[in-house]
């Protein structure tokens, strides 16, 4: 246990650090750290949690109700770090129910230790801290203490965590319906898996009705189904999530019927919805952290029938050797915090920062995706989004940056090689915008260190 202890404090450090270094270098973005940042900032100033990222109420995005639980973190650290750092610990914390609920089903410390260390370094939790913050995470470090207590029989604390796990996010109906698809292989867990799938089901159904209510579009998620066993192997994302997936365990959840249904079932949310939800194939955001207990549990079920014929210790030594290589040969996130180049401080960082550091904390601002977590602890912080227009006095269509009109100042970026992803568009493309604005009286130039310029709105 002590071992255990040592592994959790040290992996808390690394995907804290994993994260924190990641924001510091401006890779976090306004989807979704800003957004829940805003949003876990309001709830601990108690003010009516509106979310000016995406303009509408947190409830019509995604039914989070346990989110309001962490606004005690601002109390202590008023800080978007607060919630990455949380994020990390609360994730590695989980691997203590994996040993305990490894331990339940009667395997030697020996493989307890080994199975929870491989689980905390499955590819999803890596990507998923290294993506930004979600509650996906929250309720992937929340499954394994629910599946103890179902196991252990503690019922209360069962409940509380299963509710908890329900009000995290809508989709974890489904969650729950796929560890249903599990445990129904199991029959002293048979009548609670029927529940799991069909009230699982019936709750995300419920869900998505809510938020419809709270959304000025309807539920934005709701799905084009297209029932075709090729839909979930016809991408190259797709084929990685696969890889990634089944060999983190070497194979063993192929074996368990329960397991491979569960997993079909959860990624059937994302592959079979046609290309409209391509985002959200990638093996490299939140998406894939919920797969963890799934395979786990696969694996426990194979070992579990395999320990009766031989001594799976000697398997169990296998299967780190082979976490250790996909860990190298996959190069997963965990596997940055060795390179030089992770570590490295850009000159147009050095700028962002310094011009940060002018911003007042009660103006409304607009700004680009990467810049909205540094500033999103506020009423008002909009998102600035390069579009093509119809504008008298310039070439058509002409490059232009729409924001909300309730916005004061522009802070944009456009050094040299910055991420598609940062700004939503080229350099140059976001460059031709502001010289379009600037020319047409739309925005006056306040200051600007380098690339990095602040701009006071005349009109939207």
């Amino acid at each position: 246990m002590k071992l255990l202890i040592a592994w959790v404090v040290v992996l808390s450090v690394l995907y804290s650090t994993l994260s924190l270094v990641r924001h510091t270098h401006f890779q976090s973005g306004g989807f979704d750290l800003g957004l829940y940042d805003q949003t876990i900032w309001q709830y601990s100033r108690f003010q009516w949690p509106y979310n000016t990222v995406k303009e509408r109420f947190i409830l019509g995005d995604h039914l989070t109700l346990t989110i309001p639980l962490l606004a005690p973190l601002f109390w202590i650290w008023n800080d978007v770090r607060a919630l990455l750092i949380f994020q990390a610990v609360w994730v590695s914390c989980s691997v203590f129910a994996v040993y305990k609920l490894i331990r339940l089903r009667k395997f030697s410390p020996f493989t307890a230790v080994s199975l929870s260390v491989i689980y905390s370094l499955f590819y999803g939790i890596q990507y998923g801290i290294f993506f930004d913050f979600h509650p996906v995470l929250l309720a992937t470090g929340l499954i394994p203490w629910m599946l103890y207590f179902l196991e252990s029989k503690r019922t209360k604390l069962f409940l509380v965590s299963l509710i908890a796990l329900l009000l995290t996010q809508e989709n974890m109906g489904l969650a729950l319906a796929s560890l249903g698809c599990i445990y129904l292989f199991h029959k002293q867990y048979r009548k609670k898996a029927v529940f799991f799938v069909i009230g699982g089901i019936v709750f995300s159904l419920l869900a998505a009705k809510i938020i419809a209510l709270f959304s000025p579009v309807g539920f934005q998620y709701t799905p084009q189904i297209h029932l075709k066993l090729s839909e979930f192997f016809n991408s190259q994302e797709k084929q990685q999530v696969w890889l990634y997936t089944m060999s983190a365990f070497s194979f063993l959840p192929l074996l368990s019927p329960g397991a491979m249904a569960a997993i079909v079932f959860d990624l059937a949310q994302y592959f079979i919805t046609g290309p409209e939800f391509s985002r959200m194939w990638s093996p490299f955001m939140h998406h894939r952290a919920i797969l963890a207990p799934f395979v786990l549990l696969g694996t426990l079920d194979v070992l579990g029938v395999l320990k009766q014929k031989i001594k799976v210790e000697y398997l169990v030594v296998v299967l780190v050797l082979s976490a250790m290589f996909q860990q190298y040969y996959f190069h997963f996130p965990l596997n940055k915090l060795t390179k030089p180049v992770f570590w490295k401080t850009e000159p147009w960082e050095i700028d962002n920062t310094t011009m940060l550091a002018t911003i007042p904390r009660d103006i409304a601002i607009a700004t680009q995706q990467s810049l909205i977590p540094r500033l999103s602890h506020r009423k008002e912080i909009y998102l600035a989004w390069p579009r093509e227009h119809d504008y008298p006095g310039c070439v058509q269509p002409c490059w232009w940056l729409d924001f909300n009109k309730n916005a004061d100042y522009l802070l944009i970026d456009t050094h040299p090689g910055e991420w598609l992803t940062m700004l939503l568009e080229t350099p140059d493309h976001v460059n031709e915008a502001l010289a379009n604005m600037e020319k047409m009286g739309n925005i006056t130039l306040l200051r600007r260190i380098n690339s990095a310029s602040l701009y006071k709105i005349v009109s939207p």
